[in-house]
């Protein structure tokens, strides 16, 4: 901490809610830009060569705001940080050192009058003069004392500025070369367009860095989350090297150790079954991750991110799900047992092949377990609200920088153009995003779907084979 240093949280964090609040505001605006963008390219009344060009610019205005976008939402998630981050204490670098001087001034004056009236006891000859004298000095010398315990006490306030300086030096910094990589877009965008023709470059390098920039930051373009089905498919097409990697990690537990390749297929089709939780973990992990692939990696074992052969970054999903799956899936929570200890019910699914899933006390044991073994402190809180106030409460858990998973029975849920994907049963998902029309969006098998949790269906569980009808939401902190 400097002298001239000044933090007020008070402030900055009523300056933090007047930058969320504008950037939802852009956010909209970015919408509204996608979709006048998407209706005008997509018309079929307006048919020529200069339109095929314009077109073909708009696709790559279209990539420049994806990346508009998703700086937004990182730079939010920086804001809510910066928001929790900076304490309670108002952090006034003048008066903390003009404190911290005259605890030391004070000091050097207490020890000097310690050492007067110490000399006055060695000159002392009457024994009550002595006595006097050395209470003096035992005086000054607490006074001393307590002086230097005001300095450390002081001094603690710069170490703990210099420690919120520390926690939050690394906001916002991402965003930084993307803005950088838009202007180049924007740049080449606007000087392609020439005599009616769109002269791009397919193969331009700003799209490529401005793509993974983007999956760096966030679930955009490409990237629309895990897919409970992807280590099934990866096993069955990947390389061999792939199936290699697969068939270590299931090995590497105890409780698949033995597994031939012929059970591990068994085990990856009984994940598809029942996966949606641990997807769901997979997920926010790999949010909390993204712009700390190096740590992640240290961590879990494998790399965050893998380039594909063009050079197009991808999230490494499918290990993550599969360590998940098999450290976490029919473990629970030994009751009535001190020390609380683990169980594990190989008897917990209905066969082989397929799954009992997971309910909303299994997650929360499951991945707090899986989080605590890696040394990571994670929280996950149920939260009980009606249909009603499911939007309004993801909104508040979004404000306080937490994650949260939704489950719902029936499965009702609309893609981006509005297809519906429904059946029976429960689903567990991560929360990727709120719309401004009350929608709830979600990374579902690998792609982005909405959630209307009002939908009549969660209120009637007569329509519902499994007789059951619910929207849940849970909580997901990091410490």
């Amino acid at each position: 901490m400097q002298r001239g240093d000044y933090l007020n949280p008070a402030d900055m964090r009523g300056q933090c809610a007047q930058a969320l609040k504008r950037m939802e505001e852009d956010c909209r605006a970015l919408e509204t830009v996608v979709r006048s963008i998407a209706d005008f390219a997509e018309d079929k009344e307006i048919e020529s060569e200069a339109f095929d060009g314009l077109a073909q610019q708009l696709e790559d205005y279209e990539t420049v705001i994806e990346a508009m976008r998703i700086a937004n939402v990182a730079d939010r998630a920086d804001f809510q940080s910066l928001s929790s981050l900076v304490g309670d204490e108002v952090l006034d670098g003048e008066n903390i050192y003009c404190q911290m001087e005259n605890a030391q001034n004070m000091k050097k004056n207490y020890q000097s009058g310690e050492t007067m009236y110490r000399n006055y006891m060695t000159a002392a000859e009457d024994a009550f003069l002595y006595s006097y004298y050395r209470w003096k000095a035992g005086q000054y010398e607490r006074l001393a004392e307590n002086s230097q315990r005001m300095y450390e006490r002081w001094r603690e306030k710069t170490q703990k500025f210099d420690e919120i300086a520390a926690d939050t030096g690394h906001l916002f910094k991402a965003t930084e070369d993307m803005g950088l990589l838009i202007q180049t877009g924007m740049r080449k965008i606007t000087g392609a367009f020439q005599n009616g023709s769109y002269l791009s470059d397919p193969g331009q390098e700003w799209r490529r860095q401005l793509k993974n920039a983007g999956i760096h930051l966030a679930i955009g373009y490409q990237d629309q989350g895990g897919d409970q089905n992807g280590p099934c498919e990866m096993w069955r097409k990947g390389s061999s090297s792939e199936r290699e990697m697969i068939r270590d990690l299931v090995l590497s537990y105890e409780e698949y150790a033995g597994y031939s390749d012929e059970q591990i297929e068994k085990l990856l089709i009984k994940l598809n079954s029942e996966g949606c939780g641990y997807v769901a973990f997979a997920n926010i992990i790999v949010d909390e991750y993204r712009r700390k692939e190096e740590e992640f990696e240290k961590i879990f074992g494998f790399p965050l991110f893998l380039e594909s052969a063009n050079g197009i970054l991808c999230v490494n999903y499918n290990p993550l799900i599969i360590d998940l799956y098999c450290a976490s899936d029919n473990h629970n929570r030994a009751w009535n047992q001190w020390p609380e200890q683990d169980d594990y019910d190989e008897n917990e699914d209905f066969s082989s092949t397929i799954g009992r899933g997971t309910t909303q006390d299994d997650r929360i044991y499951r991945f707090e377990r899986y989080m605590e073994k890696r040394g990571i402190d994670v929280s996950m809180t149920n939260i009980k609200c009606s249909t009603d106030e499911v939007y309004g409460r993801c909104k508040e858990e979004a404000q306080r920088g937490n994650r949260v998973i939704i489950s719902t029975c029936p499965v009702r849920l609309a893609d981006e153009e509005g297809e519906l994907a429904q059946m029976d049963g429960g689903h567990a998902m991560a929360v990727t995003g709120l719309t401004e029309d009350g929608l709830v969006q979600v990374s579902s098998w690998g792609r982005i779907y909405y959630i209307r949790p009002q939908d009549s269906d969660y209120r009637e569980p007569e329509k519902n084979h499994a007789g059951d009808a619910y929207v849940k939401i849970q909580s997901v902190r990091f410490q």
